[in-house]
């Protein structure tokens, strides 16, 4: 009984930070640098492709110039999470078979997110990585 009160407020904030859609985690080495800095990690996707038999399912992480850039992205979420949809649903699964595919379409990730973020690439989202990454 007593493990069942203590565990209740642990799984509501667990549940609370979750809901966010965005994590920020600190990766080590200098903020902005290559491979360095802050990273905000997306919920995950699961788009139809534009051929309508395949679909994509997609986690990434954003690797951000500022811990700054982490409230910008929280408070744009839901534009975020449009955004992102329309660009990954409009691939075909062909064009994202090939590794130059997947870097364009990373790239265009970037921008898309800098744009709604009003931000530069400097000032913003700075890469991306993919953590899974299936078509099927």
């Amino acid at each position: 009984m007593i493990l069942k009160k203590h565990l209740s407020p642990f799984l509501l904030c667990l549940a609370l930070s979750l809901s966010s859609g965005v994590a920020l985690a600190n990766s080590g080495g200098k903020e902005g640098g290559a491979g360095g800095g802050s990273t905000a990690k997306l919920e995950a996707f699961t788009v139809n492709l534009s051929s309508t038999e395949r679909y994509l399912q997609l986690s990434m992480a954003l690797q951000i110039a500022n811990a700054e850039v982490s409230d910008r992205i929280k408070m744009f979420m839901p534009k975020l999470r449009h955004v992102l949809i329309v660009l990954l649903s409009s691939k075909d699964g062909e064009q994202l078979q090939s590794l130059e595919g997947k870097h364009k379409l990373m790239e265009e990730i970037k921008e898309g997110v800098n744009k709604t973020l009003e931000l530069k690439e400097h000032d913003g989202v700075t890469d991306v990585f993919f953590e899974n990454f299936v078509i099927q």
